[in-house]
Parts: C-alpha cells; structure tokens; sequence
C-alpha cells in the first residue's frame, strides 16, 4: 500500500485535495470513511466530480467500479531514461512551472539589458546593430510573456 494525493473538482468550483491509500499492485483505491461520506453528500446536490491521483509524478483518473470501489490503472514503472525525462519536461509541477517562469523572467532581463549595453557599445549605429537590438528587444518581450504564462497558477 502507498499513501497518494487525490484531487476532486466538481463543476462549481469545489476542489477537494486529500491522501489515500493505494495498492499499486491491483490499481484499488482505499478511501477513509469520512471522504466517502463526504462524497455521497456532494453527490445529493452536484454532477459526477473529476476524480485523479497523483502518483509517481503521473496523473491519473480515477473511475468508480460497479461495486462502488474505485481504481486506477498504474502505469508501470519506468526505468530512468529518456522518455521518463521527456515526460517530466512535458508535464512539470506546478512548482517547476512557476520556477521555469522566473528562469525565463531572468533570461527576459538579461536580453533586455543586453539590447542596451549592445547599442550603447556599438561605434556607429548602423543597419546591424539597429537589427540586433530589435533582435534582443524583441526577445526579451517573447521571454517575458512566456515566463508571465508559466507563473500562473493552476
């Protein structure tokens, strides 16, 4: 058995995150007594929620057997490699994503500073230097709308 983070979103906006316990084995989903009380009284008033667990750096969704039990299915483990790393860089956490943003939020200020330390430092303004500054200006404003994108929250 593991301990996993489940996430419960319904409709209106209600969010529930809490622990449970998880047999990686079978795929079955054991929750405490007071979560499923707690869903049957969602359920008198709300749509069918989306269910998902969080485990092993994956999400994924939990559906509701026949028998009232739920499950998930458990990818297996994968070794290190390269489709582990492309998998982690595709789908980062919410951390990695706000910390993504500032590295780009710094990159922004470098581009920026760098546009101006390069047009400052050129002998004769000419066509050249006039289109790498644009290129730095430019890139600088790109970087910093795609840090501005990476740090919103969920």
């Amino acid at each position: 058995m593991k301990l996993a983070k489940v996430r419960i979103e319904y409709s209106s906006g209600t969010t529930i995150i809490d622990r449970v316990t998880l047999d990686p084995a079978t795929g079955q989903v054991h929750l405490a007594p007071r979560m499923h009380g707690l869903l049957s009284k969602m359920e008198e008033s709300e749509c069918s929620p989306a269910f998902s667990l969080e485990y092993k750096g994956y999400v994924l969704p939990v559906s509701l057997k026949t028998d009232g039990a739920y499950v998930v299915s458990v990818p297996p483990d994968l070794r290190p490699g390269l489709r582990n790393r492309l998998y982690a860089i595709a789908n980062p956490s919410k951390d990695q994503r706000q910390q993504n943003g500032r590295y780009l939020h710094t990159l922004s200020a470098a581009s920026l500073g760098g546009a101006v330390g390069y047009a400052h430092s050129s002998s004769s303004w000419d066509w050249a230097t006039a289109v790498g500054t644009a290129a730095l200006v430019g890139l600088g404003v790109i970087l910093w709308y795609a840090g501005f994108l990476h740090m919103k929250g969920e």
